[in-house]
């Protein structure tokens, strides 16, 4: 499975691990504020044996709300939609497949095999969900073919555009699952079923700390060995990907095996994919306790115990769609702590490599942890959410880092006040006063352009 960068606009999924952060150097809050707001666009191929033998090469894909241009609706616009409904957006996505390499060589005096396209009218209710990434569109494009090399170009089309965008080509194996060798693992959603085998359609990416599901073909199965899912974490590298520490092996016992069996895709508007009987092939369902994994990149294998090398294997990326901007470079997450902890408590988070640090901030935070049974962890997501929130609601064109003005520092350490309310004592003076349970806070605005300042401080 694949994800593809399109040439003329930008699918950019960021994905981090405090090892795997970039230093400091010139990153700063608005940077990282400006990657975790990166609209998303999944994309992927797979490739599945498909009713009575005939490989089907399906396209899914998934469009975040904030990656779609949306327009509010009028009495111009020929839409006929719910009156609840003020936006719309328009989406074709198809795909032209075509015989051999993507060479210039072979692409000479080429013709289609296959096309298949995609359309659809997307509606939302309020602008907040115009740019919600929890909204979203997805589909799929599929095609049958005969086992072979082909390769393949994507056209988007967004609010009807006069020049649709076109991907770079790409290569595509469709094998013949008879004769293969390897298996398949497809990534499911956590409440799939064998009467409904839901493709989390994100590519490659899992949702961060939320169990999920796999299907794995066993190629060759034989009752006698002793199957297993073995997870390890990855490290990715420009020409290979290697495994480092294991995490857990997943037995496969003889009652999880599904045998003789066809796999295809549902003929319905899911993303689903179905098992009938009659078929030829041996698959295994499995739940991945994935709630209890750090935010990383994993490997998934297959093997039985007596072979080298694995059965299947599969790439595998945490990812979390609302992560905290803070979250993606550990020493500005260590300097959004300043708020919380003395000087010398930051002086000495901040000594050390990179694994040493990680080492101390994580140890930070599982003190505190309320779900230490969980990787998960609530109470830091709500302080580096609040300092995001302060970063957005109290910046000015004086103080663009809207954490490090009173009220941001305010909202950081105590939350959303209880109640708030604004006077106006003097011309051009502003006074606005917070209330906590059990504190209250008086902020003190001068003429013009000038910031919040907290009284009595």
């Amino acid at each position: 499975m694949k994800k593809l960068g399109f040439l003329v606009f930008t699918l950019i999924v960021f994905f981090s691990t405090f090892i795997e952060a970039q230093r400091r150097g010139d990153v700063n809050y608005i940077t990282l504020a400006n990657r975790a707001s990166t609209p998303n666009f999944f994309f992927e191929e797979l490739v599945v044996p498909g009713e009575n033998g005939n490989p089907e090469l399906i396209f899914i894909f998934r469009m975040d709300n904030d990656f779609l241009p949306f327009k509010k609706i009028t009495v111009d616009d020929d839409i006929n939609t719910p009156e609840s409904e003020e936006f719309f957006s328009t989406a074709r996505l198809n795909t032209e497949i075509f015989k051999g390499n993507a060479s210039k060589k072979d692409l000479e005096d080429i013709s289609s095999v296959s096309r298949d396209v995609w359309a659809d009218t997307l509606l939302a209710s309020n602008y907040e969900q115009t740019k919600s990434k929890k909204h979203f569109a997805e589909g799929k494009l599929v095609t049958s073919l005969a086992p072979g090399m082909y390769n393949y170009v994507l056209q988007l089309n967004l609010m009807e555009e006069v020049n649709e965008r076109n991907s770079q080509r790409r290569n595509v194996r469709v094998p013949d699952f008879n004769s293969k060798k390897t298996g398949e693992i497809y990534l499911l959603n956590n409440e799939s079923e064998i009467a409904d085998l839901r493709l989390i359609n994100m590519g490659n990416n899992v949702r961060y700390a939320e169990d999920y599901k796999v299907l794995v073909r066993i190629p060759n199965y034989d009752s006698s060995k002793k199957y297993s899912i073995d997870i390890h974490k990855a490290q990715i590298n420009r020409r290979d990907t290697t495994n480092q520490e294991k995490i857990t092996s997943i037995t496969i016992d003889n009652n999880k095996v599904l045998n003789r069996k066809s796999l295809s895709l549902k003929k319905d508007e899911s993303v689903s994919l179905m098992l009938t009987e009659n078929g030829s092939f041996t698959y295994a369902l499995i739940s991945i306790p994935n709630k209890g994994f750090e935010n990383s990149v994993y490997s998934l294998s297959l093997n039985d115990g007596l072979s080298d090398k694995p059965l299947a294997r599969k790439i595998v990326r945490s990812f979390w769609p609302d992560i905290p901007p803070s979250l993606l470079n550990l020493d500005i997450a260590i300097d959004m702590m300043k708020f919380i902890v003395s000087e010398d408590q930051l002086k000495n988070l901040k000594k050390g490599n990179d694994k040493e640090k990680e080492k101390k901030f994580r140890s930070f935070w599982e003190q505190r942890d309320p779900t230490p049974d969980t990787e998960f962890n609530e109470l830091m997501t709500e302080y580096y959410n609040r300092v995001h929130h302060a970063f957005k609601e109290f910046r000015t064109p004086e103080s663009p880092f809207g954490q490090d003005t009173d009220r941001g520092e305010v909202y950081i350490k105590y939350g959303p006040p209880t109640s708030t309310d604004r006077a106006f004592p003097k011309k051009g003076q502003v006074l606005e006063t917070w209330k906590y349970p059990n504190r209250t806070f008086v902020f003190e605005k001068g003429s013009g352009f000038s910031e919040f300042v907290l009284l009595g401080k």
